[in-house]
């Protein structure tokens, strides 16, 4: 009877620790859909395709994407942000070899300033012989400070028929 009472107390506490333990650090996702090309030439040789960033027709080249992450809940120094991973969903269909590519790499900036700050080492999807959809990360070089988060993605083809595609990010609290 005691071993069951524990069990059952265990079981409706634990979602609760659970939460808190969640909301203690961002696990934000931001889809493909979410971020926007640099410029008009990159949204020109881009187009969205079941919520992934793929190349228009025969473009080729490298195109840059700027993916805001939303914090989901205020910040403050009692409780601050706390981020430990980056990690990009995308599709490269020749690996490690150099014909198509897509990266992405962290950012923070002050509220009041325009100068940014790398929070990690970029991740490249030709670091993996992979050659369908994968995912990668990196670990972040967190924060406690009030300031704006952002990834910059670039993704790259050589020839018109590679089929790269960027996915999303993600913050997971633990490496994948």
């Amino acid at each position: 009877m005691c071993i069951s009472l524990a069990a059952a107390t265990l079981a409706t506490a634990a979602p609760g620790l659970e939460s808190e333990a969640a909301a203690a650090s961002l696990f934000n996702r931001v889809p493909a859909s979410a971020c926007s090309p640099e410029t008009p030439d990159d949204d020109a040789a881009l187009e969205l395709s079941n919520g992934s960033w793929i190349f228009s027709g025969t473009e080729t080249g490298t195109m840059t994407l700027w993916c805001p992450v939303a914090t989901d809940k205020p910040w403050s120094s009692l409780d601050p942000y706390n981020i430990y991973n980056l990690r990009l969903w995308y599709r490269d269909p020749d690996g490690t070899a150099t014909g198509s590519q897509v990266t992405a790499r962290l950012y923070r900036r002050e509220v009041d300033s325009s100068n940014s700050l790398s929070m990690t080492d970029e991740i490249n999807s030709n670091s993996s012989n992979v050659t369908g959809s994968n995912t990668l990360w990196e670990s972040v070089t967190n924060t406690n400070d009030d300031v704006l988060f952002y990834v910059r993605v670039t993704i790259s083809r050589s020839s018109t028929t590679a089929s790269v595609a960027f996915h999303g990010v993600d913050l997971p609290s633990t490496p994948p």
